[in-house]
Parts: structure tokens; sequence; C-alpha cells
């Protein structure tokens, strides 16, 4: 099953990040997962200055990695090292097979008791991550079969995406909608 080795080895290293340190070792009190072009400048960054000023250090991709950091790695280490993990579900995160691929380490480490999970909706409903083919993330899942492309996690992603929705949490739409 070399297939799915991208995700899996993603949480291998989480693993031996975490048996390699303290329990006390969390760096991010936050991290926050999101499709940039749906809330980066909106609901992203409020959340990320929020809880900034509320004394949490929160990991917002860019705003926190430096010139010459490894994107991935900066993004899975932040999600091994955080106490609470929050995906903002847009009507795009389904889109980017990197907030797939987060979502799936973020809710291997809640599963292991080692952070908190927080699903907030925005835009969609659970029941649209719940079943997939009826609801906005459809599109996605059936472009990724269309051209070939990350055949090999869509099974995993779908599972991911049905056991956020079963989760408590946070439904947001924008004003006037």
């Amino acid at each position: 099953m070399a297939s799915s080795s991208s995700s899996h080895h993603e949480i291998v290293e989480c693993q031996q990040e975490r048996e390699g340190s303290s329990a006390t070792s969390k760096i991010y009190d936050a991290f926050i997962s999101h499709r940039g072009p749906d809330v980066k400048e909106t609901l992203g960054r409020q959340l990320y200055q929020l809880l900034e000023d509320r004394g949490c250090r929160a990991f917002l991709d860019r705003l926190e990695m430096e010139v010459g950091d490894s994107i991935s790695c900066a993004i899975n280490s932040a999600i091994c090292s955080s106490v609470v993990e929050i995906a903002i579900f847009s009507k795009g995160y389904a889109h980017s097979s990197s907030c797939l691929d987060e979502l799936v380490l973020m809710l291997h480490q809640r599963d292991h008791k080692s952070s908190m999970f927080v699903p907030v909706f925005y835009d969609v409903k659970p029941s649209d991550l719940r079943y997939i083919d009826n609801g906005p993330y459809g599109a996605a899942f059936s472009k990724y079969e269309r051209e070939g492309r990350n055949l090999d996690k869509l099974d995993g992603w779908k599972k991911a995406l049905v056991s956020a929705s079963d989760l408590v949490g946070f439904e947001l739409c924008r004003s006037g909608e």
C-alpha cells in the first residue's frame, strides 16, 4: 500500500515528534486550517488576531513561517505541536489537497488524544461534509477522479470529512446570505 504513503508518512513523523518530546512541548495553542482564497483575509485572519490578542500563540500558515521554510514541513510540525486544531470548512476547502491532508493529520492527532479538534462550518453545513456527492465538495472530488490526482487519498479524505461532520462545531454564515 505505498499509494497512501504521503499522509501515512506525515502521521509517522508526528508520532515520532510526539514520542521524542515531552507532552508539555506544544508550541502553538491553535493551528488554523483554511483554504486561503476563501477565508485567509477574512475569518482566518480575524480568528488568528483574536487568539493572538488573548495571549494564544496561533499558527496561520505564512504569518508564522519564515523565508526558506518548507511549507508542508512547517504546517505538519505546527499541527503536531498544537493544543487545538481548528478547521474552517468553506465551500472551496475540498478543492485544496493540502487542506484535506491537514484534516487527516489533525483528526489523527485528535484520535491519539494529543490535541483537540474544532470544526468551523463557514457557509457550509456539516451535512455537506457527510454527503459529499450531493454538496459543494462533490465537484472537487469529481475533479480529482477525472484528473487521476490523489486517487490513493480520496477514501481517507472522505472518511476524514465524515468524521469532522460528526463533531460539534460552529456554523457560521456570511452576513446577508
